[in-house]
């Protein structure tokens, strides 16, 4: 092996304002194996790069990646990214001064259950990430320790071609020996033209490179829009069940409220019956003995009046009852929604006591270097550390979901769909059409409702030719 060809192994964290630490690779690894920690990295979750380096500090391979530190500094033991082979098969990126490095992120991983422990770099100028490592590796490099060979001869980021002589348009006629006519061999070319196609190709290399280098940029963009519209699809969702949870809570206590208020109407209009009908008898009796209208008149007066005086203690007893009731509802839906806390809580410690000998056991497999990972539609393979098997265990869909940044009931109607690609729309007899319809491959485009059932042809199902023929193209 010749001394330019040898690399070293460099590790780069960035902060706000680019690279905020740097080190080799073998101080990296102690820290991977909880011999030292780093206090200024504490509770925070780093983005790293892992960058190969030549002789000349020029970087050729860089793996992006993601990696939690605890509150004391100390690297997640269960972390266990590959870098080295992820930058040995990893695809083209930007040229650095050695030709279009190998680069390994989020959009551009080889290993696909490693992808959400990566990132995408951000190209704009002036917060260029390519910049901040190739200026840091060059500024850095000789105090961290990397190998440097100044006498190496540098290595070039491409040769353009050789100049291709010019051929001859047609061999020359025969001379007769007796003519004596001197041979004129064919010209090649002149230096200007040599000089153009050298510098024709130098510019079709550097177009080469920048239409590389926008294509990551154009891929890097794309992914972080699709990942920010997931999350904002997953956010509008949960929104969405919360306020139904609410408006259906809200509905109940009012219809309780209105069943409670029409009782109150039908027991003030029995009262206001009985009180007619006591008037009525009163008259009667007024107009039969009106020889005692003078008494019979102050007794009925009397009357009305603690007649008034026990219908308004009855309308302020009912009142009262009615907001005791009220209250009593709202403290017995608070003690209810606590109790459920409290059991769901318990229900968890109960599993994690339970799961406990076993999670130590997944979690030394882990040690050892093992990856757990399970295949869910949709979700592709989920890479699952020995902290979540215990919330995996309990509800699988529901943790396929959130991988998908969908919710639960979600996830479970585009599952039905995936499984079974039918036109759902209920036809004679409750049944469903039961027409074939396009499948949704990803969970976050599924529509219930849409995706399920054929806009343009239920009713009932009439024939589409051109569905038809995706159909049979699938």
């Amino acid at each position: 092996m010749s001394m330019s060809a040898v690399t070293s192994e460099a590790i780069l964290f960035y902060g706000d304002r680019g690279v905020m630490k740097s080190m080799l690779y073998a101080d990296f690894e102690a820290i991977l194996d909880g011999m030292v920690g780093v206090p200024e990295l504490a509770d925070k979750q780093m983005h790293g790069a892992y960058c190969l380096v030549n002789s000349h500090l020029q970087v050729i391979a860089a793996v992006l990646f993601l990696i939690d530190f605890d509150e004391d500094g100390m690297a997640d033991h269960s972390w266990n990214v590959p870098l080295r082979h992820l930058a040995e098969h990893a695809g083209p990126g930007p040229d650095m001064g050695a030709g279009p490095i190998r680069l390994a992120c989020k959009s551009q991983c080889p290993v696909a259950w490693h992808q959400d422990n990566l990132w995408d770099p951000t190209m704009k100028p002036g917060a260029n990430d390519f910049v901040f490592m190739r200026d840091t590796i060059v500024q850095r490099g000789s105090k961290m320790g990397l190998f440097m060979d100044d006498s190496a001869p540098p290595v070039p980021a491409s040769a353009p071609p050789a100049p291709v002589q010019a051929k001859a348009s047609a061999a020359p006629p025969p001379v007769r020996v007796e003519e004596k006519i001197p041979v004129i061999a064919p010209q090649g070319p002149t230096p200007a033209e040599v000089e153009r196609q050298r510098k024709d190709d130098e510019e079709r290399l550097r177009l080469a490179r920048t239409l590389k280098e926008l294509r990551l940029r154009i891929q890097t963009m794309d992914g972080k829009h699709k990942e920010e519209v997931g999350q904002l699809r997953y956010a509008h969702q949960q929104k969405e069940e919360i306020l139904s949870t609410q408006l259906e809570k809200v509905l109940m206590q009012f219809k309780t409220l209105k069943s409670q208020n029409i009782a109150l109407r039908e027991r003030s209009e029995s009262l206001k019956e009985q009180v007619m009908s006591l008037n009525k008898s009163l008259e009667d009796q007024a107009l039969s003995k009106s020889e005692q209208g003078g008494e019979i008149e102050i007794l009925t007066e009397q009357y009305k009046v603690a007649l008034e005086q026990r219908l308004e203690e009855e309308r302020a007893r009912l009142s009262e009852e009615m907001h005791a009731r009220e209250m009593e509802v709202l403290d017995r839906d608070e003690r209810i929604a606590a109790v459920q806390g409290e059991l769901s809580d318990a229900k968890r410690d109960q599993i994690r006591m339970a799961n406990s000998g076993a999670d130590k056991l997944l979690e030394k497999l882990q040690t050892l270097g093992l990856s757990f990972i399970a295949f869910h539609p949709g979700a592709g393979h989920i890479s699952i550390n020995a902290s979540e098997i215990s919330d995996y265990m309990q509800n699988p869909i529901a943790f396929a979901a959130r991988k998908c940044l969908v919710t639960e009931d979600h996830y479970r109607a585009w599952l039905e769909h995936y499984e079974n690609p039918v036109c759902r729309v209920e036809a004679q007899g409750a049944r469903e059409c039961g027409k074939r319809v396009i499948r949704v491959d990803v969970p976050n485009q599924f529509k219930p409702g849409a995706s399920d059932r054929n806009a343009n042809r239920c009713q009932f199902c009439r024939s589409d030719s051109a569905i038809d023929n995706v159909l049979k193209f699938h």
